[in-house]
């Protein structure tokens, strides 16, 4: 029998939810600063009291679609700063209402619990922003016919081949 492993005390389990108060309270000074006032901050607060409270709910789902149409209906470049933040706020709230989730309102978490989802974290954004940084690249304006159709083709068949990798596993 090996001698049990002592873990220092982690963190409360509260800590994700708090997280998740910080970074919907970030997401709403954004949309203030881009535009969004009023009744549509104040049904944003609603949401995210339910994402809190609820996590393991539809709650944080909405969070991050309102946030996100909030952003579309604001004038300015897709690519701004802000927006390219909301995107990283926004997919931590969605991990931090997951862990929130799926962890005992009474347990303790040790930060070594996080090194996973924050790997995971780090590579999505990092692939998130090199997409962005393709898309920035991009000439604006119209596209030919041809291209776009090729382009369609390629995203239908690219649709077909993951069907039948998936169909082949199982």
């Amino acid at each position: 029998m090996s001698a049990p492993v002592h873990l220092p005390a982690g963190l409360p389990a509260w800590t994700l939810r708090a997280a998740t108060v910080l970074a919907c309270a970030a997401i709403a000074l954004v949309l203030a600063g881009n535009g969004v006032h009023g009744v549509a901050l104040g049904l944003f607060a609603l949401v995210t009291l339910a994402a809190v409270a609820v996590p393991a709910s539809a709650a944080p789902a909405l969070v991050i679609g309102f946030a996100a149409i909030a952003l579309v209906f604001t004038d300015g470049d897709p690519l701004r700063p802000s927006v390219l933040l909301v995107v990283v706020l926004l997919h931590l709230v969605h991990i931090t209402c997951a862990l929130a989730a799926v962890t005992p309102a009474r347990a303790r978490l040790h930060p070594r619990a996080l090194r996973g989802p924050a790997r995971r974290f780090a590579a999505t954004q990092l692939l998130v922003f090199a997409l962005a940084g393709v898309v920035a690249l991009l000439p604006s304006g119209g596209t030919e016919p041809v291209v776009e159709v090729a382009g369609l083709a390629s995203a239908v068949g690219l649709v077909v081949a993951a069907v039948l990798l998936m169909r082949a596993r199982s």
